[in-house]
């Protein structure tokens, strides 16, 4: 996921990482699954970990955020997302998809870097389907627009 800007010079690039911090990047490790692994690169000394900073590291940690089921973290119990409580508890489509908006919002509006959210959409999934996609837009306190989207895929039968 790479989040980019039109006024991306140098010193905002470095108040960016100021603001929104830095991490280790993880990519997903493939198109049908939301697990994640550690990305290498490259150096002149022979292969170091990869980093994200800014924008980049910032929709990062909210898409881990989004993907992590809450009180599964050893570290941070309170970190992650409670969305699959309404998509099991409720039988009403409708309901259910209200409820997984508020739990979206609950786990961006926690994170300090948020200064307010914009937008959260949730898809209706096509007859017989069982793939939501969830789309998020906030502002950040870097005064950056950022949307974050997470798409489950179908297990395969």
């Amino acid at each position: 996921m790479t989040v980019t800007t039109a006024t991306d010079t140098a010193t905002e690039s470095v108040r960016r990482r100021r603001l929104l911090g830095t991490g280790l990047r993880a990519d997903l490790v493939g198109v049908r699954d939301l697990a994640r692994d550690l990305s290498l690169r490259r150096t002149a000394g022979g292969v170091d970990l990869d980093v994200v900073e800014g924008l980049d590291a910032f929709a990062q940690d909210l898409a881990v955020a989004l993907t992590t089921l809450r009180g599964t973290d050893p570290f941070n119990a309170r970190f992650g997302f409670l969305g699959l409580g309404p998509l099991t508890d409720q039988t009403a489509p409708s309901i259910a998809r209200q409820a997984l908006r508020s739990a979206v919002a609950q786990v961006v509006a926690a994170d300090p870097r948020v200064r307010r959210i914009v937008d959260v959409t949730v898809t209706t999934p096509a007859a017989g389907s069982r793939v939501l996609d969830i789309r998020v837009t906030f502002d950040a306190i870097s005064g950056d627009t950022v949307t974050v989207g997470v798409t489950g895929s179908e297990a395969p039968q």
